[in-house]
């Protein structure tokens, strides 16, 4: 399986100028293949909205009890004991991708995570226009990888669990979600495709085609059992 890693190259370079060069290319290769190797004292941050600052918080407590954030970061304690990964989040409630922008640097590249996994979009699908949402997320991914940071993209999850097709938002969903496709190939970063992850799972587990109640509690936000559906699909993209 292809593993990317982002790699710095000072030799010949004045002194702070640092050259970010991928140590491969992802060629023609789904991204949706491509893992990463997790390397000693990686730090790892989950960059984006409400569905990841109440996975940080742990938030509703009538719905969750451990969110997905702390679940990776305890898995991979257990099962890259040598390594001593720190994993972290910094997400807003209602943010879309023109608000990571205004707040990546302070508070994302400042706390000098070697990885950052972007989960952005259902509120960018319902409130801005597409060519603003690809310009941003293409914008964002750049800054962080001058930084030399991995990135990992994410595909935006629901609004509404109906496997169907016919949540009202699901169209623009769809389109907004291949945008992260092809974002993930354009810039050579591995994507964790948690779109079509969620609708190949409500087909097998939602044949009464319910609005919510399989891996959300509002077709949106997660219950435990997403929590655990999406820490499952984030460890997939680590190695």
């Amino acid at each position: 399986m292809f593993t990317l890693r982002c790699l710095a190259l000072s030799l010949s370079l004045p002194l702070g100028l640092v050259l970010v060069a991928p140590l491969a290319t992802a060629g023609d290769e789904n991204p949706a293949d491509q893992t990463v190797e997790l390397k000693k004292g990686d730090r790892i941050i989950f960059f984006g909205d409400s569905l990841t600052a109440l996975a940080g918080q742990e938030e509703p407590k009538k719905f969750v009890t451990k969110g997905y954030v702390r679940i990776v970061r305890e898995t991979l304690q257990e099962t890259q004991k040598d390594k001593n990964i720190e994993v972290d989040w910094v997400a807003t409630g209602g943010h879309t991708v023109p608000d990571l922008l205004k707040s990546v640097d302070k508070d994302v590249i400042a706390k000098k995570p070697t990885i950052v996994v972007i989960q952005i979009g259902c509120n960018d699908a319902r409130r801005i226009p597409k060519d603003q949402f690809k310009a941003s997320l293409g914008e964002l991914i750049d800054r962080l990888q001058k930084a030399n940071i991995q990135v990992i993209q994410c595909t935006l999850t629901s609004v509404g669990e109906k496997h169907d097709g016919s949540n009202k938002d699901d169209p623009k969903l769809d389109e907004f979600a291949e945008v992260e496709r092809q974002m993930a190939k354009a810039k050579h970063v591995p994507l964790n495709d948690l779109r079509s992850a969620f609708v190949g799972h409500w087909k097998k587990n939602n044949p009464e085609n319910k609005p919510s109640g399989i891996l959300t509690y509002d077709g949106n936000h997660f219950t435990d059992a997403g929590h655990r559906f999406v820490a499952e699909q984030m460890l997939k993209k680590f190695k």
